[in-house]
């Protein structure tokens, strides 16, 4: 299994694969990084096996430099099937 943590771009109208991390930490921590490069908004999935997928933050950059992103924290857990 590939590392759990998948970083998406919201590009276009739809979000694009940028990189996956091992950690939480790590995956925000490299969010801020690609944040200063190519501002825009990002997203934290937690890729669970058998379970789907869950969206853990979303970040946006900050409009001008020298301001700070905001992150979005929240858990969306997918829908049970039966």
């Amino acid at each position: 299994m590939g590392l759990p943590f998948c970083i998406l771009k919201l590009g276009d109208g739809s979000p694009h694969f940028v990189e996956a991390a091992q950690t939480l930490d790590a995956a925000k921590a490299r969010v801020k990084a690609l944040a200063e490069l190519w501002p825009g908004e990002y997203f934290i999935i937690h890729k669970m096996p058998k379970r789907g997928v869950l969206l853990l933050a979303s970040y946006k950059s900050p409009k001008s430099k020298g301001k700070k992103g905001r992150w979005v924290v929240y858990e969306r857990r997918p829908k049970k099937t039966e």
